[in-house]
């Protein structure tokens, strides 16, 4: 079993899966690639789908991605055992990306070892999560006025909302009839999450948006 508290780094690489969380948690990358066969490879279950790659560089390149910038990076908690002839490892980060709320990811892991390295990773991934308690980032306002689709209210949502840290809102405001359908079809489209419309007496309508990714 895997201490639940930041590993201290190994004195060698050696191809062990409790290297390997050491060497993830420290983001030490170059090494994290080092403990990978050459010819290793990786399925990775993420929340938008499955995602496959070949050689230890390019595993290595998709998971500094995911936490390489992020200013705050600490491991919460992890385990670790043995399934037959595979190892099986699971960890939970607290992250900050981009200036954002504090968030969690916890990802499960199963590894096959051999002779050069790790050979194989099946990772599942609970996808970044705003954590239990965090502020967020404060809502931020967009009014479009009588702004329609067909006159680019879908391309200043886009701009409007890249704007916005990931959890935080973006509430809109438009009097177009028609963004009550479209802008949640929209934004939905775009991975994001309505959490609320709301049609005011003068034909106004604000609809709320979450941003997720």
């Amino acid at each position: 079993m895997i201490e639940e508290s930041v590993p201290t780094a190994a004195s060698a690489d050696h191809p062990t899966s409790q290297r390997f969380l050491e060497l993830l948690a420290a983001r030490d990358f170059e090494r994290l690639a080092a403990s990978l066969a050459g010819d290793a490879r990786a399925r990775f279950l993420l929340p938008h789908g499955l995602e496959e790659y070949a050689g230890r560089d390019a595993i290595v390149r998709r998971m500094a991605s995911w936490f390489g910038s992020a200013s705050v990076f600490e491991l919460k908690s992890s385990t670790g055992d043995e399934v037959g002839m595979r190892h099986r490892l699971s960890w939970r980060f607290n992250v900050v990306r981009d200036g954002g709320a504090r968030e969690v990811i916890e990802q499960l892991v199963y590894l096959d070892l051999g002779p050069q390295g790790i050979e194989q990773l099946d990772l599942l991934c609970s996808g970044f999560q705003m954590e239990p308690g965090a502020v967020g980032a404060p809502m931020q306002l967009f009014d479009a006025g009588d702004m329609g689709c067909a006159d680019g209210l879908a391309q200043e949502f886009r701009r409007q909302i890249a704007k916005v840290a990931i959890g935080g809102s973006l509430e809109v405001v438009v009097s177009d009839p028609a963004a009550k359908e479209d802008l949640p079809s929209l934004a939905r489209l775009l991975g994001q999450r309505i959490t609320s419309t709301e049609a005011h007496d003068d034909g106004r309508l604000t609809i709320t948006v979450e941003r997720q990714k």
